[in-house]
């Protein structure tokens, strides 16, 4: 393959997410600002990437979102990808075991990215964590515990010049605070998050790793501020801490971080 064709692949993917991590019709201008690329180079993406069905344009917005073809692909990736096969009957134990809402989550970058959930029988309040959902990773249980098992090189890197949002007024805003919140989180087994993505919300989530320890997701389970004693929500830890060890026992050397030549 020709460099010029590898790099107009990767102009394809950096437009796709793009769309998909700011999740707002964007102009072509907007696009063409934040890839740094030509007005002429990002219309021609466009135009092929909308007749594939990529993406759509809204003429009434003159912006572009994500297309047809891009959620097939994503609907896809939800049906087949071996994390979220089979982390379905991990949250599903999580659920009827506390009859809590359990989420499995992905780092994406410096965000988190809600695979699936499983909802308890009972009515409960209705979480802004609906599958497909991106979140900050400092703010979420879910992405703490992940972040837990990274080196500290690791998170400098990604933290490096970070603007440290917020979305409750609560949570890390500084490394040093981030730092200490992963230290807790490494020792216990478990990270904890007190309604620093939602007022009122709470989370419990721990690591799912590979053999050789590299954390590729992150179960979790939400519940009301003040619906748990001490006592209740230990238990609680104790269950998701359990059954994250289950899947990732299972999980073993399934998950490869590069491919072979062959495979």
């Amino acid at each position: 393959m020709t460099t010029s064709r590898v790099k107009s692949a990767e102009r394809v993917l950096d437009v796709l997410d793009l769309l998909a991590r700011r999740g707002v019709p964007l102009a072509t201008a907007e696009i063409s600002s934040a890839l740094e690329l030509p007005k002429s180079t990002t219309h021609h993406l466009l135009n092929v990437m909308r007749d594939r069905r990529f993406v759509s344009y809204w003429a009434d917005q003159r912006a572009w979102t994500l297309g047809v073809s891009a959620f097939e692909v994503g609907a896809s990736y939800m049906r087949s990808g071996p994390l979220h096969r089979e982390g379905q009957r991990f949250m599903l134990a999580l659920t009827q075991s506390t009859d809590e809402t359990s989420h499995l989550a992905v780092l994406q970058g410096s965000d988190v990215i809600y695979l699936d959930k499983r909802e308890p029988l009972k009515p409960g309040v209705r979480l802004v964590t609906e599958i497909g959902t991106r979140l900050p990773a400092h703010l979420t249980a879910v992405g703490r515990a992940i972040l837990s098992r990274l080196d500290a090189e690791q998170i400098s890197a990604l933290y490096e010049g970070y603007t440290w949002p917020t979305r409750t007024g609560t949570g890390p805003s500084t490394l040093a605070e981030l730092r200490e919140l992963l230290a807790a989180a490494r020792e216990s087994g478990y990270a904890v998050e007190e309604n620093a993505t939602t007022s009122g919300i709470n989370c419990i989530a721990s690591p799912v790793i590979t053999r050789d320890g590299r954390p590729v997701a992150a179960l979790g389970v939400t519940f009301l501020s003040g619906s748990k004693s001490a006592e209740e929500s230990a238990l609680i830890a104790d269950r998701v801490r359990a059954v994250s060890a289950e899947f990732s026992a299972d999980l073993g050397d399934r998950m490869v971080e590069t491919p072979t030549a062959d495979m």
